[in-house]
């Protein structure tokens, strides 16, 4: 083995989060904590607004599209949507911390390469978890979409989606792990604060209080493990490759008819009513709480070993 590569492997093993501190530098010009809560609610703000805007400018068809999610056009401009508030926030960005879009990313060939890497190792896993294992439990099968014109989505999925993970990605493990890391060292800080934000910001996802907490706990852990591969790369890369990998399994593959997201899946399962889903959940409500966090556990854990093994990190 080279010396100089046997140098690099034993300071990643001595200090894997090295990196960081050459990512959270364009940070370093401005870390009043002022501007951070400003620029994340200018973020939120429009991120709010923005539906309301969308509705403005569409006929009642696009309207109705947009809000259920149901088709391919509703599904698409839900997850595009992200646009908005990514720029208001670029926008703010620059005019609070005279920094752009690249800041936020670390080293471009570095992060594409990290991007690329992951994605090629999540492929293969989520593939298992998600179309070689019986979904035990999903319902019956009510549409199989036709391969073709599945494929054709196929580039709108990934625009539309790759605008929404980026977004959250640069917000959550860019801006914040950047600035909270500039304040302090400890990992409860710059990981920690951001994940459980990002999970909070995933409360509505449910339909229920306990579906919520099922979602929080989930998009949290997903922090967790994004925050640490950029910590070790010192890039977005992976952290993007992860959660757009996650996001396209979990949207293009499966999805329940009559439900939002739905629009861009292969196989669509019945739709059950929203009370007698609640009724079993409520009936069977640590059971299923437990089965689901260990499932999640293990696949984010899964998720992020495969990771590192492709980074090698």
């Amino acid at each position: 083995m080279p010396v100089g590569h046997r140098n690099a492997m034993l300071a990643v093993m001595s200090d894997p989060y090295g990196p960081l501190t050459q990512f959270a530098r364009p940070a370093a010009g401005e870390t009043d904590l002022r501007y951070v809560i400003l620029v994340s609610a200018v973020f939120v703000g429009a991120f709010l607004v923005t539906p309301a805007l969308i509705m403005t400018v569409l006929p009642l068809s696009g309207q109705i599209a947009f809000e259920e999610g149901r088709t391919a056009f509703g599904t698409w401009l839900q997850f595009a949507m992200f646009a908005v508030p990514a720029l208001a926030f670029l926008w703010t960005l620059r005019r609070m911390h005279g920094r752009g879009f690249w800041s936020l990313i670390g080293p471009t060939d570095a992060a594409w390469f990290d991007l690329r890497r992951v994605v090629i190792a999540l492929i293969a896993i989520l593939f298992v978890v998600q179309i070689v294992v019986p979904w035990g439990g999903a319902g019956m099968i009510v549409e199989i979409r036709p391969l073709i014109s599945w494929f054709l989505l196929l580039p709108f999925a990934l625009i539309a989606l790759l605008i929404q993970v980026t977004t959250e990605e640069m917000v959550f493990r860019g801006y914040l792990q950047q600035q909270l890391a500039c304040l302090s060292l400890n990992r409860w800080v710059w990981m920690g604060i951001p994940s459980l934000l990002f999970g909070i910001w995933h409360y509505w996802n449910g339909n229920t209080p306990l579906e919520g907490f099922v979602y929080v706990v989930w998009a949290t852990l997903l922090g967790v493990v994004c925050a640490d591969l950029t910590a070790r790369t010192g890039t977005l890369g992976a952290a993007i490759g992860l959660h757009l990998t996650t996001n396209f399994f979990a949207i293009m593959f499966f999805g329940i008819e009559n439900r939002p997201h739905s629009g861009f899946a292969l196989v669509l399962f019945e739709y059950r009513d929203p009370e007698e889903v609640s009724a079993f959940i409520a009936e069977f409500a640590v059971i299923w709480v437990v089965c689901t966090l260990i499932m999640m556990f293990l696949t984010v854990l899964i998720m992020w070993l495969a990771a590192r093994i492709a980074l090698r990190r």
